[in-house]
């Protein structure tokens, strides 16, 4: 700003990171979000794609520990390491399909991730692996 005045100047524009729904995050000056079902990582100086995987498929995405968490509209929940040097899945597993695509975003907290689909939501602990406790809406 300048005299109260904003500017900006278009450094680059780019389709490679088009994203479809759930977000986009930025770790150590990469993008990283899904575009038509494929996980994206971009180079945010250059706007140019690093790499692309087609990985859990269309979805949400959060990081947290050098690592993206990944939930797809299609049930699956992915953990992969946030790095420019290739797609590289630690896990997935996949949760109930509760008739309707699931589009929330995971959530990370105390070292549970919490994964909402539909009127369930089920937290994992995330060093142990394993389900820790799970909250269904009265039908």
């Amino acid at each position: 700003a300048h005299d109260g005045v904003v500017t900006a100047k278009e450094l680059y524009f780019t389709q490679d990171l088009p994203v479809d729904q759930g977000g986009v995050v930025m770790v150590n000056g990469y993008l990283y979000g899904f575009s038509s079902a494929v996980l994206n990582c971009v180079d945010l100086a250059t706007g140019k794609r690093v790499w692309r995987d087609r990985s859990v498929g269309s979805g949400s995405l959060i990081y947290a520990d050098g690592r993206l968490y990944l939930l797809s509209a299609s049930f699956t929940v992915g953990l992969v390491e946030a790095t420019s040097n290739g797609y590289r899945e630690r896990g997935r597993f996949t949760i109930a399909d509760r008739g309707q695509p699931s589009y929330a975003h995971p959530v990370l907290s105390g070292g549970q991730l919490y994964i909402r689909n539909w009127d369930e939501l089920t937290a994992y602990d995330v060093n142990a692996k394993q389900v820790a406790y799970s909250i269904q809406a009265p039908r």
